[in-house]
């Protein structure tokens, strides 16, 4: 086998570590120094291969340990940092599911979050769909999960809020005005236009009943 240790930039304390033209992943200098002189090109036997390859296993299982202890991740995010890390793809497929195994990855749970996230930052259902699309997520991981939290009569007392909030604001503007940009504002929030109506209607009535 043929390795090479080399750097991306010069004053990097981390190395590349390339075994056969393939990255392995990258190593803290303080870490390869005990083995081997950076930067470094040379033949090596399977016992040195196998030693850089548990290295590497243990950095790479430690910085997914801190990548997730700073807030819930899902396993596609999880890939991706890891990927970003220069991990080959085969290291980085045992680790998602060893944590998947032991419950540090849990997309179910991640998706309940955030849906819960959304919901308590008064985001519209649509709105919320469009966020979870994002995350590249299977529909059928989030999709009955947003239906049964997502409460229609509170996302309407949510909607007649946010109206009232932008009546004030656009206060001075002509009724007719008024209305067509609070209705593009919530439509754009992702507000469906039939709520928006139901809503707008809900709230000129309590106008009228406190006047």
């Amino acid at each position: 086998m043929y390795l090479k240790i080399t750097k991306k930039a010069e004053n990097d304390k981390k190395s590349l570590i390339i075994i056969d033209n393939q990255i392995w992943g990258i190593l803290p200098d303080r870490i390869l120094l005990p083995f081997f002189p950076i930067p470094y090109t040379g033949e090596i036997n399977n016992d040195q291969a196998k030693e850089l390859l548990s290295l590497i296993e243990k950095q790479a299982r430690q910085q997914l340990l801190k990548y997730l202890g700073n807030r819930e991740h899902s396993s596609l995010e999880c890939k991706q940092y890891l990927k970003r890390k220069h991990y080959p793809t085969e290291l980085i497929d045992t680790l998602i599911c060893e944590f998947q195994d032991k419950k540090y990855i849990d997309d179910h749970r991640y998706v309940q979050i955030l849906i819960s996230s959304l919901i308590s930052r008064k985001k519209s259902k649509n709105a919320i769909a469009m966020k979870l699309k994002e995350t590249r997520l299977p529909t059928e991981i989030w999709k009955e999960l947003l239906n049964e939290l997502y409460n229609q009569e509170e996302g309407m007392e949510n909607l007649k809020e946010q109206i009232t909030q932008l009546r004030f604001r656009y206060r001075d503007l002509p009724p007719s005005k008024q209305k067509e940009k609070i209705y593009a504002s919530l439509y754009r929030k992702g507000f469906n236009l039939n709520d928006i109506h139901l809503a707008w209607q809900a709230t000129a009535q309590e106008i009228i009943l406190v006047d």
